[in-house]
């Protein structure tokens, strides 16, 4: 079973492996500018591990990734704009919004029956995956 947090947690783990790797020496930006970036992720952990409102860094960091490291956008699990939403969300299209809205209310109903719901598992039903 995969909460729906364990799951995009899981997302901005392999986001962040991702980003340690490539930023770090990104030779477009300044070491400062690619420092910032990466301590914005340890940030975003710290919010996590403290149930803190991790969403505002989380929108900072994506959309600072779509900004400004065009080649790590195309990396970027689209269920992290759903997730962090605000400014994140005009990057989804229409009908993607409505399939995560279709997610969420699905999977909010199974857990109010069953506690075991398993939200990639149900996600990938919503998405047509199975």
């Amino acid at each position: 079973m995969t909460t729906r947090l364990e799951y995009y947690r899981q997302l901005n783990d392999a986001l962040s492996e991702l980003c340690k790797q490539v930023v770090a020496q990104h030779p477009s930006h300044s070491e400062e500018s690619n420092n910032e970036l990466l301590e914005m992720f340890t940030q975003l952990d710290a919010s996590f591990s403290n149930n803190d409102d991790y969403a505002l860094i989380g929108q900072q960091i994506v959309t600072r990734i779509v900004s400004h490291y065009p080649d790590i956008t195309p990396q970027l699990h689209r269920d992290l704009l759903w997730f962090y939403g605000g400014d994140c969300l005009h990057f989804l299209g229409d009908e993607e919004i409505q399939k995560y809205q279709d997610l969420e209310e699905r999977y909010y109903e199974l857990c109010n029956k069953d506690d075991t719901t398993s939200y990639r598992n149900l996600r990938a039903q919503i998405f047509n995956m199975h």
